[in-house]
């Protein structure tokens, strides 16, 4: 073999080498916000079955582990939900706190026994029903169950968290 079709292969072989290690590494990281399963599929722990009124929806605040694109943020607030009082052994009703009119705050009024929209006035029943506003549809409903007890006797309520906007 000669001296320059030996430095020609060599070179190729490194330069090969050189991009495949620059490469992998890269399509690793584009590609990682497609790979990572959706969080929006799991149960969020809210709170204690016990520390729900019986009388009056809740209001929870849900903590979790925050990714944007690429970037971890440790856990912080998520979003909040309002839970209704189980009835009968049923799960407690969990209703989404953000307004499907324009995204306010849904608050619990007690005088009214309902839920209010003080952005635009909609009010909706402790069911999530419409009862009279601009908001085009129900409060929405998420997914929730009830836990069994765990290794200090507590039970708790999670709840699969999404928004919709």
């Amino acid at each position: 073999m000669e001296r320059r079709t030996f430095l020609k292969t060599v070179s190729a072989a490194l330069y090969t080498a050189v991009a495949a290690v620059v490469a992998l590494p890269a399509f690793r990281f584009l590609t990682d916000p497609l790979r990572r399963k959706k969080s929006s599929d799991a149960f969020l722990r809210a709170t204690p079955i016990d520390a729900l009124s019986a009388d009056r929806p809740t209001r929870v605040t849900l903590v979790a582990d925050r990714w944007d694109a690429f970037i971890h943020h440790p856990p912080g607030p998520i979003g909040s939900v309002w839970l209704n009082p189980a009835v009968d052994g049923a799960p407690p009703k969990c209703l989404q706190v953000i307004c499907p009119h324009l995204g306010c705050g849904i608050e619990y009024t007690p005088d009214r026994g309902a839920f209010y929209c003080p952005c635009h006035d909609s009010e909706f029943d402790l069911n999530g029903k419409r009862r009279h506003g601009p908001s085009p549809r129900d409060m929405d409903e998420l997914p929730c169950r009830v836990t069994d007890p765990d290794e200090t006797g507590l039970r708790w309520v999670e709840i699969q968290y999404t928004e919709f906007r």
